[in-house]
């Protein structure tokens, strides 16, 4: 078990992913709603995929992604912080994603908070990035309140993206 194996804010508690939690990602992936501003629910093959790239991730570098947890021990969603290729340049990227049931309560600015000082306190690095989809307002507003900056438009996986950065 590493440091990063888990972490907790004041309303959430994050877990390093394992195999167990395919059935958590699962429900997440297969969430019209949830997954509307992500290109759309995933197949049950997507998500393995899905799952093996982000297992991967742990084993070559030690941090990833988390499921989270509420305080009451449910499965609220998850976050990350994982190696992104943005056009050619090595970045590392912060993200999150929680079920609908969570939104509009400031978790994901919390636990994001949490994900930026975790990349620049433990990581060292000395920024880290985000990106989200042009329609995403309120992933927008997460990053800004986080205290990210626009900084460009890129492609992502052939999609248009809009880049944050930490200052």
């Amino acid at each position: 078990m590493t440091f990063l194996d888990s972490f907790a804010t004041a309303r959430l508690r994050a877990e390093r992913l394992t195999t167990h939690h395919f059935d958590d990602i699962r429900s997440m992936d297969s969430d019209a709603t949830y997954m509307a501003l992500l290109g759309g629910p995933r197949s049950a093959a997507e998500t393995r995929l899905y799952m093996t790239r982000n297992l991967h991730h742990w084993d070559d570098h030690g941090f990833g992604l988390w499921m989270l947890r509420d305080t009451d021990g449910r499965m609220a969603g998850r976050c990350v912080l994982r190696h992104l290729d943005v056009e050619g340049t090595d970045e590392v990227e912060l993200g999150y994603g929680l079920h609908t049931q969570y939104w509009g309560r400031g978790l994901a600015t919390e636990i994001a908070t949490e994900l930026l000082r975790l990349g620049r306190v433990v990581l060292h690095r000395p920024s880290i990035v985000a990106i989200t989809r042009h329609d995403n307002i309120g992933s927008q507003r997460v990053l800004v309140k986080t205290g990210l900056v626009y900084e460009r438009d890129v492609d992502h996986e052939d999609v248009p993206h809009l880049l944050y950065r930490s200052v």
